[in-house]
């Protein structure tokens, strides 16, 4: 359990709250027991793999069964996942500060050639996991033992409801901006990507380049940017796809988790543009400021519908874009269920990608 006097983004809970997420441990405990002993006769529906089910069930139950405000409670904050992952491995963290009152991470060699900006998933309102840092750390020890000059900095940004939009799109174009300005990178040299909500930013920094947010400063680029990626991104918060309904027991996230915090980040705030970049024009995508765009997924998400969409709209006027699905993979499958340095098809994928670009 979290420390909170430690930090400003895990909350205080009443003795009630504390009660009920007792009771939400219980009920998570019986319900990933009945999924081990029925998933033998699982179905179709049910995601391939007999561990994939059960990790299912039980992150599905997590978010389902608890509040925002209970998981927040429950997990450990950003900073204290990033250096938990560093000492495991032996290495030093190196936290940044910056502007609007948040951090940066660094993962490998800071003074590296090339440098991925990684913004986390978590719906905009959950903090990072261990395996965003396991899986970045895999991917850098791979491609720098390959000859490659890369690192990692990784940003922090205020959870909703902390702050909402565009409070967390402010922070991830800032740290763009410290990497521009501040450590005196060419664009050429810098990746930009995420996952889920991370994958939302961005391709909404990506947006920002090139159609500034009326709000936030303006961000200019010498040259396009090496690549830009978003991994199964969150572009698009209606829930009425076709995957919804065909993936719904095959994904860790649900319909109805993902209307909460979709409404918690947006904050009673219009809907436009750069808080769903699938929600922008068409032609916005034909000039945005980035060599090439990758965008991934699994065929068992339930984002994949509106994912598919948008890589297709992007493609039709900004012909340097690849859309990957993972056969068989849930949401941000290479982020869970441990899946070791070798990593998932479409994490594999990635990492080839950056490698190509770096």
């Amino acid at each position: 359990m979290a420390d909170t006097r430690k930090d400003p983004m895990v909350p205080e809970l009443g003795f009630w709250e504390r009660t009920d997420a007792r009771l939400g441990q219980l009920n998570l405990f019986v319900n990933v027991l009945y999924a081990a002993i029925t998933g033998v006769f699982r179905g179709k529906s049910s995601p391939k793999a007999y561990k994939t089910h059960l990790l299912a069930t039980a992150i599905r139950t997590m978010v389902d069964r608890f509040s925002a405000r209970q998981v927040q409670y429950l997990s450990p904050p950003t900073p204290e996942i990033y250096k938990m992952a560093m000492e495991k491995r032996g290495l030093q963290p190196e936290v940044m500060s910056l502007p609007h009152g948040t951090d940066g991470y660094w993962l490998g060699n800071k003074n590296a050639k090339n440098v991925v900006i990684y913004y986390h998933g978590g719906g905009f309102v959950l903090a990072a996991v261990s395996g965003h840092f396991e899986f970045l750390l895999d991917l850098l020890k791979v491609v720098n033992d390959n000859g490659h000059d890369i690192a990692v900095f990784f940003p922090r940004y205020t959870q909703a409801p902390y702050g909402t939009y565009p409070t967390q799109l402010r922070q991830a174009a800032e740290a763009l901006r410290y990497i521009l300005n501040d450590t005196g990178r060419s664009p050429s040299n810098i990746i930009v990507g995420g996952d889920s909500a991370g994958g939302n930013l961005a391709m909404a920094v990506l947006l920002h380049l090139s159609h500034p947010h009326p709000e936030i400063d303006p961000i200019s680029v010498s040259t396009p940017l090496a690549g830009v990626f978003g991994f199964a991104p969150w572009v698009n918060f209606s829930t009425d796809w076709p995957s919804f309904k065909e993936n719904a027991y095959k994904d860790f996230v649900t319909e109805r988790v993902l209307n909460e915090w979709s409404a918690t980040y947006i904050g009673g705030k219009d809907h436009d543009p750069w808080s769903e970049p699938d929600r922008a024009p068409v032609e916005w995508w034909a000039d945005v400021k980035t060599e090439r765009i990758l965008i991934l997924a699994g065929s068992d998400e339930i984002l994949l519908s509106p994912i598919e969409s948008f890589a297709k709209k992007v493609k039709s006027v900004f012909p340097n874009t690849t859309l990957i699905v993972g056969a068989d993979e849930s949401h941000d499958m290479p982020f869970f269920g441990n899946p070791g340095p070798e990593g998932t098809p479409t994490g594999r994928e990635l990492r080839q990608w950056i490698a190509s670009r770096l």
